[in-house]
């Protein structure tokens, strides 16, 4: 029998989505779950408590209804360097325009202007590079007055607006990892039990260790997962450290192509999407991947391609921002994200070659991995329709993710953490249901039931099983062939 295509049951690329104005309502959200949303980000640079208390109780209302697990992110701001007060029309810089950064806050007279980053006097230098309006303004530092100001000349013209980001690409800056805002809004994200938390302009893996200690310190009954955001050049140098101690990676174009030469934007996307697919742990593409459609229907064809080329990459999750935030077609723009993922994947060869010398720290037991290579091969042989796991931890389940199979996987278990966190698994489908401590009968009875409810299972279909008599325990792990009667 010809196995059911799952394509046009669930894509395996997950898709994230940003909470904003333009999907603040139940209905919206329940939409946008419908379309494809596997997890929601909540942007901490934007909205105040009442609104985000308001809008995690509402996804989790949606959860709950639909019967999908769903996960959270809290993006966590970070030491964003922002320009100070300017003229509401904006001030034009043109090519050998020279202007003033001082230290102290004053208004703005034609030439001196200021920043949020208290220390840009001291830590520049002449020669540095000082980017403006996400890198659309270029200056160059000329002369310095010690301790008072920097002189810049604009070597690329544009217009730049009050609290528009700055970025100093090369320089070496005394910010901290977390500020005061980002503790706060870690505190009232733990408090709300956030399934990810994303740390913005991470440089080394002591700024991941700093955050995960705090974490243990503010909840240490709780373990959210810890997203590194690489958008800085620091950071794609000591990538390796990072990924050993963070649980994700987002690729963070946005700040990253500003920081870096554009052009080579691309070849790093590339670069930190293979090295988190060989490390086993999931990696995010983020930014402007459908920007057209906050104002359009329709996205541009280099766009459909970007979030193609994304997938072919390996991507395990793609994100939209200001497409679902405060964009025009928030539903639109997950529909069509979710089509281009599809149509990809058909595309995409499956069960890469794993790397079994690759150390991580989520890798499961090595007999987990071998049952679980061994599964993968089964499932694709007899042209299995889907793959069942109960899991405790959810490293079996990356695992099987890792191997980039083409049969649906259908994780259950009964930690609604662990359930939320595989969201962000590729090609994993996680249920939350007590049925992970009954006997295999009783597990295969329920995903029976859940697979012909989706559409994915018939009379006929056949699952492959992957369980434990003992969770955790080397050398326990098993695996059953069931045909659907």
């Amino acid at each position: 029998m010809d196995m059911i295509d799952p394509h046009k049951h669930q894509a395996r690329t997950k898709i994230i989505a940003t909470l904003g104005p333009a999907i603040s309502s139940r209905e919206r959200l329940l939409a946008l779950v419908e379309a494809g949303v596997d997890v929601f980000r909540l942007n901490f640079a934007h909205g105040d408590y009442d609104w985000l208390d308001n809008i995690v109780t509402m996804v989790r209302e949606v959860s709950v209804e639909v019967g999908q697990p769903i996960g959270i992110l809290g993006d966590l701001s970070g030491p964003k360097i922002r320009l100070g007060e300017l003229p509401p029309e904006g001030v034009d810089c043109q090519v050998g325009q020279k202007y003033l950064f001082v230290k102290s806050p004053v208004p703005f007279d034609g030439t001196r202007l200021t920043c949020s980053y208290e220390f840009l006097v001291d830590d520049l230098k002449s020669g540095d590079t000082v980017l403006l309006a996400d890198g659309t303004v270029g200056m160059k530092v000329v002369d310095r007055a010690e301790d008072v100001s920097i002189t810049c000349e604009v070597d690329r013209p544009g217009l730049i607006r009050s609290r528009q980001g700055i970025n100093l690409p090369g320089a070496t800056l005394r910010t901290p990892c977390l500020t005061e805002k980002d503790i706060e809004d870690l505190k009232w994200g733990l408090s709300r039990r956030l399934t990810f938390f994303g740390l913005s302009f991470v440089r080394s893996a002591d700024d991941i260790v700093k955050l995960r200690n705090l974490v243990k310190e503010l909840a240490p009954d709780y373990e959210p997962q810890l997203i590194a955001k690489i958008e800085k050049v620091e950071a794609v140098r000591e990538l390796e450290a990072i990924t050993k101690v963070c649980d994700g990676v987002m690729v963070a174009r946005g700040d990253l192509g500003v920081e870096s030469d554009i052009a080579r934007l691309p070849i790093l996307q590339k670069q930190i999407i293979r090295h988190c697919n060989e490390r086993r742990i999931p990696v995010i593409t983020a930014t402007q991947m459908l920007d057209s459609m906050e104002e359009q229907p329709f996205p541009t064809r280099a766009e459909a391609a970007d979030v193609a080329n994304a997938v072919f990459d390996g991507t395990d999750a793609v994100m939209l921002s200001g497409e679902t935030a405060i964009g025009k077609y928030p539903v639109r723009a997950v529909n069509m994200m979710d089509n281009i993922v599809r149509c990809t994947e058909d595309e995409v060869p499956h069960r890469g070659d794993v790397d079994w010398k690759t150390e991580s720290k989520n890798r499961a037991l090595v007999v987990t991995e071998a049952v679980t290579l061994g599964a993968c091969t089964v499932a694709e042989r007899l042209k299995a329709n889907m793959m069942v796991l109960c899991t405790k931890t959810g490293r079996t389940a990356l695992a099987i993710s890792r191997q980039r199979s083409a049969i649906p996987l259908l994780a259950i278990t009964d930690n609604r953490l662990v359930a939320n966190k595989m969201c962000l698994y590729w090609g994993v489908i996680p249920v939350e249901s007590d049925v992970v401590s009954e006997d295999p009968n009783s597990i295969l009875k329920f995903a029976v039931e859940w697979g012909k409810k989706k559409g994915i299972l018939e009379s006929g279909s056949r699952i492959v099983l992957i369980s434990d008599t003992d969770w955790g325990a080397e050398g326990h792990d098993l695996m059953v062939v069931h045909l659907v009667r």
